[in-house]
């Protein structure tokens, strides 16, 4: 039989795969480098550790006005003459010391209930200078000295999964001298 009679065309085929089918593999791992990308990227600039009171004072030009996270024990109990209510808002004033040295900090909102003197505290917040909201206030056991830590978050110890060994060293070197 031949095969000009029957139509049939019995030539070899050559394989041919369209151009896109060659670039989907190339894509898929350009978005999973892509996206690990990011994902490293977002963990390294939004991860935050503390900075013990007196590192913090040392780097404070450093650290400008970017966000961290503050670690030191109060030297005074947060009482009702340290809260004031100005406007909407309301402030806690207080300072904390670490290792001999003094950082005031204005929290907004009032401290939570484990708050007390000498138990460590860590404040998420950033650094300020200048006048605080409240006028001609001084800070008692305080730093007084024109800079100021304007902290929304403050962490109290309350047990023993909180990093111990950091925040021993905290009750020994945020005493008051």
């Amino acid at each position: 039989m031949d095969n000009g009679e029957t139509g049939i065309d019995l030539t070899p085929r050559t394989n041919q795969q369209s151009a896109t089918s060659k670039w989907i593999p190339a894509l898929v791992v350009l978005v999973i480098a892509l996206a690990v990308v990011g994902l490293i990227w977002f963990l390294a600039t939004n991860s935050q550790s503390f900075l013990e009171a007196d590192k913090a004072v040392i780097e404070r030009e450093e650290l400008g006005d970017k966000r961290f996270q503050l670690l030191g024990s109060p030297t005074t109990n947060a009482g009702s003459e340290q809260t004031f209510v100005i406007g909407e808002d309301e402030y806690t004033l207080f300072s904390i010391v670490f290792d001999g040295v003094y950082v005031d900090v204005v929290s907004q909102g009032a401290p939570p209930d484990l708050f007390d003197q000498g138990i460590p505290v860590v404040l998420e917040g950033n650094w300020e200078e200048g006048p605080i909201p409240v006028n001609g206030y001084f800070f008692p056991n305080g730093a007084n000295d024109g800079w100021w830590f304007a902290t929304d978050r403050i962490l109290v110890k309350h047990d023993n999964d909180y990093r111990e060994d950091r925040v021993d060293d905290a009750e020994n070197r945020g005493q008051l001298e």
